[in-house]
């Protein structure tokens, strides 16, 4: 049927095997039936437009092999970043480049939250459902809130920036629900700021670190300016340093942008020439390194006997593990209980587990309230 001059169908066949057609573009999203289509439109010699993070996240090689048969490509602005142009950045703007590491804040839902759990004063819950009204977080935030949606993308980062092929099974992931309102504020008085940083950088030529956990960076950092709904994806390359690409990261019009943009850029070449530049074509395989060979400094909040002595006690395990603490603050007593935060140098993470583990063991400690990596 025509609607307004243009042809409708709801049977996929229809577009797949119309000789007339050149591009497909998905955006249905989920693992099924979109991955069959994307499948079938580059068996059929179609470019395909996608802004399925999940699919590209689990199914890239396959599709990079699959459009290279066909002399077709993929693209798939839109996956990562909203309206950013982050993957042409990668594909074209620093292709002079060995990308050697990638910060992201790549999950609008969970920055506004962190962002007004600081600027408001408010509690974890209540920013959460403002969101949820203001639309910037779905009915069901599980994804995001998790650190899922931001793991997904960090896969697909790691495979157009650093050139390794890893699956999301292989990263760790830790979301922002356990984020408190009192630990932002301890935060900021020792300088940093918190967010959701999914991080990917090379180790070695055959091992990687990717992984997405809440990090409390410098207040001065740029990462630490990013504000609200926006994304941002900080990078560093052998030839151009340092540098940073902002901008609206969810939202149909910034999401809608980047599919055009990637039609238009099939579009531009599709008559002159075959153009396969977003193709993956040398795409390694990778080890990633564990967590718990990560090593970051931490910010920890104790609570503690309100007793003379506690303080040396709780500073002799960290002595013992032959680990410094850097910053120290003994925060409000009630009830005969205090809490103290802190911040160690940097640890092995295995290493600071075990030294948690031994402070719990102590009569003196009651409980460890939050433990939270500072630091890119």
């Amino acid at each position: 049927s025509l609607v307004n001059g243009a042809h409708l169908t709801t049977d996929v066949n229809d577009i797949l095997e119309d000789p007339d057609i050149d591009i497909v573009v998905e955006v249905i999203g989920g693992e099924d039936p979109a991955f069959d289509y994307i499948k079938r439109a580059l068996e059929h010699k179609k470019y395909v437009v996608t802004a399925n993070k999940e699919l590209i996240a689990k199914h890239k090689k396959t599709f990079f092999d699959l459009a290279k048969e066909n002399h077709v490509d993929i693209f798939f602005e839109a996956s990562v970043g909203g309206g950013i142009p982050i993957i042409k950045s990668f594909k074209v703007g620093y292709s002079a480049n060995e990308i050697e590491s990638v910060y992201g804040i790549l999950n609008g839902t969970t920055n506004f939250i962190l962002t007004k759990l600081f600027e408001d004063n408010q509690e974890f819950n209540h920013v959460l459902a403002q969101a949820q009204e203001l639309g910037f977080a779905e009915a069901d935030p599980t994804a995001d809130v998790s650190g899922l949606d931001a793991a997904y993308k960090i896969v697909i980062l790691t495979a157009v920036a650093l050139k390794r092929n890893i699956q999301i099974e292989d990263i760790y992931y830790e979301g922002i629900d356990e984020i408190q309102l009192k630990d932002i504020q301890y935060l900021d008085e020792f300088g940093y700021r918190v967010r959701l940083i999914a991080k990917a950088k090379h180790v070695n030529d055959d091992h990687v670190f990717v992984a997405v956990y809440p990090t409390a960076i410098p207040s001065d950092h740029p990462l630490a300016m990013v504000r609200n709904e926006f994304n941002a994806v900080y990078s560093t390359g052998n030839m151009v340093g340092e540098s940073m690409v902002y901008g609206k990261g969810a939202g149909s019009l910034p999401t809608g942008s980047a599919v055009m943009s990637d039609i238009l850029d099939i579009a531009f070449d599709i008559y002159t020439h075959q153009s396969r530049r977003n193709l993956e074509t040398h795409l390694q395989s990778a080890n990633v390194v564990s967590i718990d060979e990560n090593e970051t400094k931490f910010y920890l909040r104790l609570l503690v006997k309100d007793a003379p002595g506690v303080l040396e006690e709780v500073s002799a395990q960290f002595k013992l593990a032959d680990v410094s603490i850097k910053q120290f603050l003994q925060k409000e007593s009630t009830k005969g209980e205090a809490q103290i935060v802190l911040i160690t140098d940097i640890v092995k993470e295995s290493k600071f587990n075990d030294i948690k583990s031994a402070l719990l063991r102590l009569d003196v400690v009651t409980t460890i309230d939050s433990t939270i990596r500072v630091g890119l």
